[in-house]
This record gives C-alpha cells, sequence and structure tokens, in this order.
C-alpha cells in the first residue's frame, strides 16, 4: 500500500513540474480592462490612450472617460494609438497570469481603478 502512495505522489509531482515548464512557453496578453480611462474625440468617434499624440486631438473637442463607456457609445480605437500598441497589455508567462487570477499583484499597465501605469 505504501508503494502505491509513493507512485501516486511521484506522477502528481511530476506533472506538476512539466505543467510548470509548459506554462514558461505559453504566454497570454493582457487585455485591456472596462473601466481603463480613454480619451474620445466626439468629431471622428474614436477612442484614444491618455498618453495620444497632439496630432490626434488636434482642432478636436477631447473628453476622458472610461473604455466600457466609449464603447456603449459606439467609439472605435485610433488607428495611431492603436498602431503603436497602447492599447496591448504586458504579455505574460501563463503561470504570471494565473498567479494574478489568484490575486496576486503582477506587473501591469493599468491598475484596478483603471489608471495607466506608465
Amino acid at each position: 500500500m505504501k508503494k502505491k502512495y509513493q507512485i501516486i505522489t511521484v506522477v502528481i509531482l511530476s506533472l506538476l513540474v512539466v505543467a510548470f515548464f509548459l506554462s514558461i512557453y505559453i504566454t497570454v496578453e493582457e487585455k485591456m480592462p472596462k473601466n481603463a480611462v480613454v480619451v474620445i474625440t466626439i468629431e471622428d468617434k474614436l477612442y484614444h490612450s491618455i498618453h495620444f499624440d497632439y496630432i490626434c486631438l488636434a482642432k478636436k473637442t477631447a473628453k476622458t472617460t472610461t473604455l466600457a463607456e466609449a464603447l456603449a457609445k459606439g467609439y472605435k480605437p485610433d488607428h495611431h494609438c492603436q498602431n503603436l500598441g497602447y492599447f496591448r497589455g504586458n504579455t505574460r508567462f501563463l503561470f504570471h497570469h494565473l498567479l494574478s487570477k489568484l490575486g496576486i499583484k503582477m506587473n501591469s499597465r493599468w491598475d484596478a481603478q483603471g489608471n495607466w501605469l506608465w
């Protein structure tokens, strides 16, 4: 009976080690949270990062809002900000992503209140 438990223990530990090393090779890209603060331009119905280039907002009416509100009103992402990667989050290993889901703080582009952490 003792040998059976030893075999089960070795198999479980081996699977955990293999799963850990596999999770290093699998990456997950962080998604922009719905409460992230964005800048919207009313004239062209686009939303921009708060770190926008001046050219994006020149001679336009701009307001700040959350991403969820901007999407609900039909705003689309600005192509310039999108090309610069402003709306993409950090790329993490799978085990970092799983730890963040458990509540452990990991590097992020946004904080819990939706503010940008640049």
